[in-house]
């Protein structure tokens, strides 16, 4: 999939973040999302078929920085003593970018 083929109607997970958190993966130092396993993500994740993740830096309008990627599904993991969907992120998933506040998007 390329940016060409993403439009309005493609089925995207929305994950939010603290600027921290998109920071590091911008720098590549953090490479999968987890989410608590459980009633408000089962709902969302569990059994949806999605295209796209979306993950972005609190929420806000369309200026936040944020990384639109392929989404490859996920699997349950321990994280932290408990179950957590455990969603890829890394690099090469990546179709656009904004870094930076009213920043221009990288496809």
């Amino acid at each position: 999939m390329n940016a060409g083929n993403v439009s309005s109607e493609t089925k995207t997970l929305h994950l939010i973040v603290y600027k921290d958190i998109i920071d590091k993966i911008f720098s590549g130092e953090k490479l999968i999302e987890y989410r608590d396993v459980g009633k408000y993500w089962d709902k969302r994740i569990k059994g949806r078929d999605y295209s796209c993740v979306r993950i972005t830096n609190g929420y806000g309008n369309d200026t936040r920085p944020y990384i639109l990627l392929k989404y490859k599904g996920y699997e349950v993991v321990e994280y932290q003593g408990k179950p957590h969907y455990s969603i890829p992120i890394n690099r090469e998933l990546w179709i656009e970018t904004r870094e930076q506040v009213g920043g221009n998007v990288i496809k």
